[in-house]
């Protein structure tokens, strides 16, 4: 995998990851996290091992806001193109494409999008 789609599928993963919870995750978020790595971003089983266990780290508010804080810095194309690729990936997800309408709500808290620039992505 390129370098730059190694670096979109970690902001994705981030991302979904934000969306799912500010806590630490549980067994369920981990089981997310690892399917949606593993079958929607085709990555190897030791690559996802590595990201659910990097993602899962993310344990302190203090972690989970500067997380936040890093995807909204970037430019509002990148967080629209980041919550185009999670929604694309989501909808091919059993358990997320029927959690749309509060991932879309969560992705929009995460990158500071409001609903109306996602609202043709989500639908």
């Amino acid at each position: 995998m390129s370098a730059a789609l190694n670096a979109m599928a970690a902001d994705v993963l981030l991302l979904l990851r934000l969306a799912l919870t500010d806590e630490v995750p549980g067994n369920r978020e981990k089981a997310v996290l690892g399917r949606f790595a593993s079958e929607m971003l085709k990555l190897s089983e030791d690559d996802t091992a590595d990201i659910v266990a990097a993602l899962e780290a993310l344990a302190t508010e203090a972690e989970v806001m500067q997380a936040r804080a890093s995807l909204r810095q970037m430019s509002q194309e990148r967080r629209l193109i980041l919550a185009e690729t999670l929604f694309e990936l989501a909808m091919r997800d059993v358990e997320l494409a029927s959690r749309t309408e509060r991932l879309t709500a969560r992705v929009c808290d995460v990158l500071g999008l409001g609903a109306d620039e996602v609202a043709h992505l989500s639908g």
